[in-house]
């Protein structure tokens, strides 16, 4: 065989055994590719669940996309999101978020919590604000599509709530506007008056300075019905830009959907009509530049994303660059005549018909890319096909020779690629061992160390510098490393704690231990290791790992400084308050507990809002701190009360003027928001050890007396004594009574008849409340009863047994008359009495006449809305009204002239001041207004003949009094029943 030949076949054979090389290392890479790949490692986390919780419903045009931003991240990260709406673009109104509010309470207590809460548009947010404390307590609030930045800016400020505010790009919009339209001298602008409404009508009046050539105005929706407004609309003309912000609902309440309120506009209007929000466009709208819901959606998700990640919500802050886009109808550019170049660049334009060409322009081009790299391949494989044709007749020359050649190497092959596979196993291992160490090493931010004890070197594997905040080489002297890198003391600590464990005195060595440098440089390290020994048995090298710990030392501390202080205020909580003052009583020390009360802190958190009061606590808290001293701790209780330890006082008068001093701080106004708030304060103060020396009972007693000072009229301070401890008894036994009362039947009713002066007759009773076996007067036990709160329930027993009463006395045959009842302020909670007198007397058939409600003057000034609310539920329940002890309290004539009673009952002091001398004229003056005013009168408190004379030659309509009869059990009432009592009183 010729030389050149076998050179030829040993170099082609040579190929081959490549080829199988390679392709058996491709094998492998692809084997361990799919067994060992990523997905090898992934392991399940639990799945997380967020509640969206939208203004609107899922019609409204904004929604959808907002959805769909929130989805394109949730389910690539198997989150599950779930949606509940509000629905106030169409529903507006307080009933309708109340029942949102309770069927969403309902929900929430009934599922598994969420792990974190998305908000859409205003309302929504308002929502989560008013209910966060309840719904949401700690659970991570991120909101998008806010068009109220002050709304935006206090919920961002909360440490669980952060979002991303909406700017309709209404000033991008208005200059488009006028590049269309240069003519423009005017700009109008449609609104509403729902909570997205006013934020875009905010932002839209501020643009006026920017637009100093152009008149603004607004088309207010509620001023119109919709017919009044497309009238107005017509009247636009050229000089005019129409924008369109919001438009539901008119003033008649009618509600219009997005896309016909779209259509409508453009049917009224002959000028373009332009919009700076989503929606509208291809419906009547040209369009505008547009805020890009979707894109809110998905950094809204992203948020979310991060904080269930690990990211407090404290630290990201409000995202204030809003996404848009510029989007025309492009039919509506034609119809108005705008060139097409004004339109923008990057602007989507829907309506527009494309040039076959420009259709198919992408297709064209990869088609015809497509064809030439066919042909390109064709023309290689025919090139391909002729070589190979030339090399197979060589190599069919050949290969009878090769064939034995192959065979020896066959056998050499298998040996080869056994020993091949072993070492690709064990490089296989050792690299995946060394990336198992290193993603260890970097994810836990530590570094591995070696000190060898006979040179007293250390070596680092992994990044310690990164860890340690230096640039140091990882192969130094023990000693160097720790005189660079560990404070003095610190160092000192290590040596220790290492010659401990050398000494057999610990199992290993475990310390933290904090590096040189200022307080911001400062990190914490945990040094962990133990050793090893050498065959004579002492320790050789030390092994161990470097730990970065700061965040864990921090965290550590934010842990313990929570535990011992109020979230809201910072000042020291219960916990911290009990420690100090268990010290003081400890020691044997004197000084003073005060418990401190803001007077009327409800009602600025009802009229103000939680947010102001939480704001308003915080600057209380400041003042307070302000004038705190070292005999001074200042501590949160709770709510509105702060405690306050007077320590190292032995002295009255050193205790009042701290007391003092506290009472003057709050001479000035607290400003919060451009708002001065005047706030007093009531405060009880109990001495130690003269009052006690158990922590709870001075607090108790504290507390005692500042309910005294509340009930004496706040604003002021008390000391504890022993009297109110007897107060406070006796309020609890009387409690105790009254609560025996209703478990046993223990209440009964006496009845006081009201007389009519025209026919003597018996024109009604009022019902009165006492206790069987009992001597305890109403004037002792109802404001108990106010007090804690079960005049509510002693109220409905009340109504319960005279509505019984009236059927008994039927049942004997006596005529149903009306029978009056008491009613107290504090029954206004009950917010279901009128309904349960309505079914009561519906159960027993009887009418609703002859049940006459009394109120006070004074429940006038509980809640105006409220009470005119619930005297109107009386009205239109048929019940009548009466308004009781009339010109003792603060109600003004004009009172009566709103309010729907139907009876005014003069007090007795009323008729015992003017039933004498020339002063009648008064007494005739009151019954001749009330007759004027369609009104009954009755006088109360009459004992005497001759005053029942005067009155009735007053035209008084009734008399109450023991001039007639005193309160009488039912049955004596039924002896009297029909008596006419003006010739014959009862004996």
């Amino acid at each position: 065989m010729p030389n050149h030949e076998l050179s030829y076949r040993s170099n082609l054979l040579k190929s081959a055994k490549a080829v199988i090389h390679v392709s058996v290392l491709l094998i492998w890479m692809f084997a361990t590719g799919i067994l060992f790949g990523p997905t090898f490692f992934v392991c399940a986390e639990d799945e997380k669940s967020v509640l969206f919780i939208s203004s609107y419903s899922e019609s409204f045009v904004s929604v959808p996309d907002q959805i769909t931003g929130i989805r394109s991240v949730f389910d690539e990260q198997k989150i599950k999101l779930e949606i509940e709406y509000m629905d106030t673009k169409r529903l507006d109104t307080p009933e309708n978020k109340e029942v949102f509010y309770q069927s969403l309470k309902f929900k929430l207590a009934q599922l598994p919590p969420y792990d974190a809460v998305i908000v859409g548009d205003d309302n929504a947010l308002q929502f989560a604000l008013d209910h966060q404390a309840e719904l949401f307590s700690q659970i991570p609030i991120v909101f998008l599509g806010v068009n109220d930045e002050t709304r935006a800016r206090q919920a961002a400020a909360d440490p669980y709530i952060t979002g991303i505010i909406e700017r309709i790009s209404i000033k991008e919009t208005l200059e488009i506007a006028r590049v269309f339209n240069p003519r423009a001298t005017k700009v109008v602008g449609i609104a509403d008056e729902t909570l997205t409404g006013q934020g875009n009508r905010q932002q839209f009046k501020s643009l006026r300075q920017s637009f100093p050539e152009l008149t603004f105005s607004t088309l207010n929706t509620p001023n119109y019905s919709f017919d009044e407004l497309g009238t107005e609309l017509e009247k636009l003309g050229d000089d005019t830009i129409l924008l369109f912000l919001d438009m539901n609902p008119d003033k008649t309440g009618a509600y219009m959907e997005f896309e016909k309120a779209a259509a409508f506009l453009n049917q009224h209007t002959q000028i373009p009509v332009y919009r700076a929000s989503v929606g509208g466009v291809g419906y009547g709208l040209i369009g505008g530049k547009m805020v890009d819901y979707q894109a809110l959606g998905k950094t809204a998700a992203e948020l979310v994303s991060d904080i269930l990640a690990g990211t407090p919500v404290a630290s990201i802050p409000m995202v204030e660059e809003t996404p848009y886009f510029y989007i025309f109808d492009y039919e509506l550019i034609k119809h108005y005549q705008i060139p097409d170049h004004l339109i923008p660049t990057d602007a989507v334009l829907i309506n527009k018909t494309e040039h076959p060409l420009d259709k198919y322009r992408n297709l064209i081009w990869a088609t015809a890319i497509i064809v030439s790299f066919l042909t390109l391949v064709t023309l290689l494989l025919i090139y391909d096909n002729l070589k190979r044709r030339s090399i197979q007749k060589a190599l069919v020359a050949s290969n009878a020779k090769l064939t034995a050649t192959y065979k020896e190497l066959e056998t050499v092959e298998g040996t080869l690629r056994r020993q091949y596979e072993v070492m690709a196993e064990h490089d296989r291992e050792v690299g995946e061992l060394n990336q198992k160490f290193e993603l260890a090493i970097e994810g836990t931010n530590s570094a591995v160390w070696e000190v060898d004890l006979t040179s007293k070197t250390v070596s680092f594997a992994g990044d310690c510098s990164r860890i340690i905040n230096r640039i140091l080489s990882n192969h130094c002297h023990v000693h160097y490393w720790m005189d660079v890198v560990l404070e003095a003391s610190h160092r000192e600590r290590l040596i220790t704690e290492v010659s401990n464990y050398l000494l057999g005195k610990s199992a290993q060595i475990n310390i933290q231990v904090l590096t040189a440098g200022d307080d911001t440089q400062q990190k914490w390290l945990l040094i962990r290791g133990k050793g090893i020994k050498s065959a004579d048995g002492n320790f050789c090298k030390l092994h161990g790992i470097l730990l970065d710990n700061t965040k864990f030392k921090l965290q550590e501390e934010q842990i313990r400084h929570l535990a011992r202080h109020d979230f809201l205020t910072q000042l020291p909580n219960r916990m911290s308050f009990l420690v100090q003052l268990e010290k003081e009583l400890a020691a044997g020390h004197t000084g003073a507990v005060l418990l401190l009360d803001i007077d009327n802190f409800k009602s600025i958190n009802d009229t103000l809002g939680h947010l102001f009061g939480d704001q308003l606590l915080k600057l209380i808290a400041c003042r307070l701190q302000s004038i705190a001293d070292e005999n001074m701790m200042v501590g949160r209780l709770g709510g509105d009360e702060f405690l306050i330890l007077i320590t190292n006082k032995c002295h009255q008068a050193d205790i009042e003027a701290y007391a003092n001093k506290i009472l003057s701080a709050f001479d000035e106004a607290f400003r919060l928001d451009s708002r001065e708030v005047f706030v007093s304060i009531s405060m009880g103060i109990s001495c130690y050890p003269y009052d006690s020396s158990a922590m709870d009972q001075l607090i108790m007693n504290a507390d005692t007396a500042m309910y005294e000072v509340k009930n004496r009229g706040k604003n002021h301070y008390m000391y504890y004594h022993q009297e109110l401890k007897k107060a406070m008894s006796r309020k609890i036994e009387i409690e105790a009574m009254l609560r025996a009362a209703l478990k046993s039947d223990g209440f009964k009713l006496v009845y006081q008849p009201q007389v009519d002066l025209d026919s003597g007759q018996i024109s009604g009773f009022e019902a009165l409340l006492r206790i069987k076996e009992s001597r305890l007067g109403p004037d002792q036990f109802i404001p108990v009863a106010e007090e804690t709160g079960l005049i509510s329930e002693i109220g409905r027993w009340v109504i319960r047994e005279a509505v019984a009463q009236i059927v008994r006395w039927r049942n004997q045959g006596l005529a149903e008359k009306p029978v009056a009842i008491n009613f107290s302020n504090r029954q206004l909670r009950d917010k279901e009495y009128v309904g349960y007198i309505t079914t009561l007397l519906h159960q027993h058939h009887v009418a609703p006449r002859f049940i006459e409600i009394e109120i006070t003057e004074s429940i006038l000034l509980e809640n105006d809305d409220q009470t005119r609310q619930f005297l109107k539920a009386l009205k239109d329940a048929g019940l009548a009204v009466a308004l009781d002890d009339f010109g003792t309290g603060y109600s003004s004539l004009n009172c009566l002239t709103y309010l729907p009673v139907n009876k005014i009952k003069l007090d007795k002091s009323i008729s015992e001041q003017f039933l004498q001398g020339n002063r009648i004229k008064v007494i005739e003056s009151l019954i001749l207004l009330a007759h004027s005013l369609n009104l009954k009168i009755m006088a109360e408190g009459i004992e005497e003949w001759d005053k029942v004379a005067v009155l009735k030659n007053s035209d008084c309509d009734g008399i109450q009094g023991y001039v007639f009869s005193k309160p009488l059990e039912p049955a004596e009432i039924a002896v009297i029943y029909n008596y006419n009592l003006l010739t014959k009183p009862p004996q």
